[in-house]
C-alpha cells in the first residue's frame, strides 16, 4: 500500500477545455482541466458574528430555537440508550443554509430549519408512523440522487428506513424499509459512500447487539454493506463483511491510501478487533491483516474514527478515539466535576429538575451484573412510566445475573425494549479461536491512537502529538475551528456508567508544528455534561464553524464561534454525474505560499453524528488560494487555477 503526500502526486490531466465559469469579475479563476464540464459560483460569507471573551460561547440550544426537551427515562439507565442519540446537519430545503435533525427514541425525530442567521424553527407536520419509532441514528444523505437530502434512520429492534425528501418536505407517511440481518438489534453506526462507483450512495451498517453485558456478540452483530441500485436502497443488494462480528460503535468510508477507491473502517468495543478494509472500487473489500504490518494497532474500546490532513501535506492521518484517561484523574489534562454538581450549570428550569431526578436515580440503580434485588423496592416508589420500566429492567438484570434466560418471559408485555434486550443477552455466540485473533489487528488500551504514514507503513504518533488522552472519548470532530490554517481536534466525552465525577470536553488546538495543545478553557468549550455526539457546521454562514452537542442527561448545547481572526473559504459540490453531494470526493487547495491542504467529503466516522457535506478551509492570513483540485468520488478530476478569494463558499457543479 502506498500513501503518497500531495507533493509526490503526479498530475494527470484530461485535455484542457474552455469550460463555463460563473464568477464575479474580480475572481480570475480558470478551469485548467476537467473530465466533464463544470461551473463554479461564489457565495460570499455573511459578516463575522460578534466576538466573545473566548473563541466559542456555549449556550443552551433552545436560545436559538432548538427546543428539543430532555428525554431521559429509566431505559436510559442501560445500553445502548445511555449512549445518546444522533445529530445530523445539511441543507434540507435547498435554501443555502444548514439545517439540523436530532434522533429521538421518544418522538422519532426533531427537525429544525435554519433561517440563515443561525436561528432555528422546528419543521411542522405530522411524523406519522415515524413518531412511534425508537430512532437512534438519523443521517441526512441523498439516497435517490435527486438533489434533496433524505433521512436514513436506524431504530432499536424495528430496523432501518429511508424517509424521502420531496421538494423540502419529508414523506413521513411512507418510510421505506431497508432490510438488515433478520436478527439485528440496532445499527448504531452508519457511513455512506459510493462503494461500487456506480454514481449513487451505498451504506455500511455497523451493527450492535448488547454491549458490555456480553462483550462477545453473535452473528446478529455482523456488519453489512447495502448497495444502492439506481436510487433504490431496500437492502436486497448487500454484502456481509468478513471477520469476527463485534459490538461496532463507529463506521467510516474513507480513501485512506489515496488510490481513488473508498476504503472502509469499523471500530468495535471490547476485545473484538477493529477492521480496516481496502476497497477495490467495485464494491469489494479486503481486510488488512496483522501479518502485513501496515497498521501497528488500533484502540480497544473504539468509539470514533476520523481521517484528516492534520499536517497540510495532502495525506490523511487516521485518529482512533477510545476510553483514554477514563472518568478519573489518570491524566491531569482531564478536568473533573463532582456528580453532585452535574445539573448546576443548566439554565432551563424544567430541564434542570429532570436532570436532578435522573442523577438521584443514578445513585441507587446499577444495571446488569451489579443488580441488587433491593432495587425493586425503589422501583415501586416511582411513578409510571418510570415504575413499570424500572420493574422490567430489574427482571432483565436478574436474568443476566442469574444466567437464566427463562426469567426474560416474566417481563411485562408492554415493556418490549427490556424483554428484547434480555433475550439478546442469551443468543448463541462463538468465542473466537486464538489462531483467528492472531490474524487481526492488534489493539491497545488507555490511549487514543494517531496513525501517520511513514515510508511504507503507519506508525502511532498520538503521544508525540499530544493527542493520546481523550477521557471517555465518544465523538471526535476534526476541523480548523479558529481559521488559522491548521485542523484542530474536539472530543466530547463522559459516561453514564458508574463513576463519581464527570469530565469536561477536550479541545486540542493544532499548533502547526506537529503538536497539539489542550485549550478547551481558552476556547470556551469546557462543559461537564456527559456527551456522546456532536456536529460542526457553519450555522450562520459567516465562515467559521459552530458546534452542537447532545448530552446524555442535559440540554442540547450550542457553541457559537465568534472567531475574529483568520480567513477562510468553503467548498460544496453538486455532482450530476456521481452521487449528488460529492460524498467521498477529495478537495485539494494550494495557498500563495505553497501550502497544500486536503479535505475529504465524508458521511460517518463520528459516534452517531453526520456533518454537512461541506469542505471548510481555514486560511490563516492568506487572502486567497491559487489552485483547487476536485478528485470526484468516481475518479474524475477537475483542476481550477485561481485566484479564488477568501470569504466565500464556492459551489462546484459537474454537469
Amino acid at each position: 500500500m502506498t500513501v503518497p503526500s500531495l507533493r509526490s502526486l503526479s498530475l494527470s490531466f484530461v485535455a484542457a477545455m474552455a469550460l463555463p465559469l460563473s464568477l464575479t469579475p474580480a475572481q480570475a479563476a480558470e478551469v485548467v482541466s476537467s473530465d466533464r464540464p463544470v461551473t463554479i459560483s461564489a457565495h460570499p460569507f455573511a459578516p463575522r458574528s460578534p466576538g466573545y471573551e473566548t473563541v466559542f460561547q456555549g449556550v443552551e440550544a433552545r436560545e436559538h430555537g432548538i427546543d428539543k426537551p430532555l428525554e431521559f427515562s429509566m431505559k436510559d439507565m442501560w445500553p445502548p440508550f445511555w449512549e445518546g442519540r444522533s445529530l445530523t446537519t445539511g441543507d434540507i430545503d435547498n435554501d443555502d443554509d444548514l439545517d439540523l435533525v436530532i434522533a429521538s427514541t421518544d418522538a422519532g425525530l426533531y427537525i429544525y430549519l435554519n433561517d440563515g442567521s443561525g436561528q432555528f424553527s422546528r419543521m411542522d407536520g405530522d411524523l406519522g408512523p415515524v413518531a412511534g419509532l425508537d430512532i437512534f441514528n438519523a443521517a441526512l444523505v441523498d439516497i435517490d440522487n435527486d438533489g434533496w437530502l433524505d433521512i436514513f434512520a436506524a431504530t432499536y429492534v424495528d430496523g432501518n428506513f429511508v424517509i424521502r425528501n420531496e421538494g423540502g418536505r419529508f414523506d413521513m407517511a411512507s418510510p421505506q424499509s431497508v432490510s438488515n440481518r433478520d436478527d439485528a438489534m440496532l445499527t448504531i453506526s452508519l457511513s455512506f459512500a459510493d462503494a461500487d462507483r456506480d454514481g449513487d450512495l451505498d451504506v455500511a451498517l455497523g451493527n450492535w447487539a448488547a454491549g458490555w453485558y456480553r462483550r462477545i456478540p453473535g452473528e446478529e452483530s455482523r456488519n453489512r454493506l447495502v448497495f444502492n441500485e439506481n436510487g433504490v436502497m431496500d437492502g436486497s443488494a448487500y454484502k456481509e463483511l468478513p471477520g469476527l462480528p463485534g459490538e461496532t460503535l463507529v463506521t467510516l468510508f474513507s480513501d485512506i491510501d489515496l488510490d481513488g477507491n473508498t476504503d472502509l473502517l469499523f471500530g468495535n468495543d471490547f476485545e473484538l478487533p477493529d477492521y480496516v478494509y481496502h476497497g477495490d472500487g467495485q464494491g469489494g473489500f479486503t481486510a488488512v491483516t496483522r501479518e502485513e504490518g501496515l497498521i501497528p494497532h488500533t484502540t480497544n474500546t473504539t468509539m470514533a474514527i476520523k481521517t484528516a490532513d492534520l499536517y497540510n501535506d495532502g495525506s490523511p492521518e487516521i485518529y482512533y478515539a477510545q476510553i483514554a484517561g477514563r472518568s478519573s484523574r489518570v491524566s491531569d489534562r482531564l478536568r473533573m466535576q463532582p456528580l453532585t454538581q452535574y445539573c448546576e450549570s443548566i439554565a432551563h428550569a424544567e430541564t434542570k429538575a429532570l436532570c436532578a431526578r435522573n442523577m438521584e436515580i443514578k445513585t441507587w440503580y446499577k444495571s446488569g451484573n451489579r443488580f441488587d434485588p433491593r432495587y425493586a423496592d425503589r422501583c415501586q416508589a416511582l411513578d409510571d412510566p418510570l415504575k413499570s420500566e424500572c420493574l422490567a429492567m430489574s427482571v432483565k438484570d436478574l436474568a443476566i445475573q442469574k444466567k437464566d434466560p427463562s426469567l426474560c418471559a416474566l417481563i411485562a408485555d408492554d415493556q418490549k425494549l427490556a424483554r428484547d434486550f434480555c433475550e439478546v443477552h442469551f443468543k448463541p455466540f462463538t468465542s473466537p479461536l486464538m489462531e483467528v485473533f492472531d490474524t487481526t489487528l492488534r489493539q491497545i488500551m488507555r490511549t487514543n491512537v494517531l496513525l501517520t504514514w511513514e515510508e511504507d507503513r503507519y506508525v502511532d504518533t498520538a503521544i508525540d502529538a499530544g493527542l493520546e488522552i481523550g477521557g471517555w472519548s465518544w465523538d471526535t470532530k476534526i476541523a480548523d475551528f479558529d481559521n488559522d490554517g491548521w485542523q484542530d481536534v474536539f472530543i466530547v466525552n463522559g459516561t453514564w456508567v458508574p463513576n463519581e465525577v464527570s469530565p469536561s470536553n477536550l479541545f486540542y488546538r493544532n499548533m502547526g508544528d506537529g503538536s497539539f495543545e489542550e485549550s478547551a478553557i481558552d476556547f470556551g468549550l469546557t462543559d461537564y455534561l456527559m456527551t456522546s455526539a456532536a456536529v460542526r457546521f457553519d450555522m450562520d454562514n459567516d465562515g467559521d464553524l459552530d458546534i452542537i452537542t447532545q448530552p446524555v442527561n442535559g440540554p442540547v448545547m450550542l457553541y457559537r464561534n465568534g472567531a475574529q481572526t483568520g480567513n477562510a473559504l468553503a467548498v460544496d459540490l453538486n455532482d450530476a454525474h456521481g452521487n449528488r453531494f460529492g460524498i467521498g470526493a477529495r478537495i485539494e487547495v494550494i495557498l500563495p505560499d505553497g501550502t497544500k491542504m486536503m479535505r475529504e467529503i465524508q458521511s460517518g466516522g463520528g459516534f452517531m453524528s453526520f456533518d454537512a457535506p461541506v469542505a471548510h478551509f481555514g486560511l490563516g492570513a492568506a487572502q486567497e488560494i491559487t489552485a483547487l483540485t476536485v478528485v470526484w468520488a468516481d475518479g474524475g478530476r477537475t483542476e481550477i487555477a485561481g485566484p479564488l478569494a477568501a470569504g466565500a463558499r464556492y459551489r462546484i457543479v459537474r454537469e
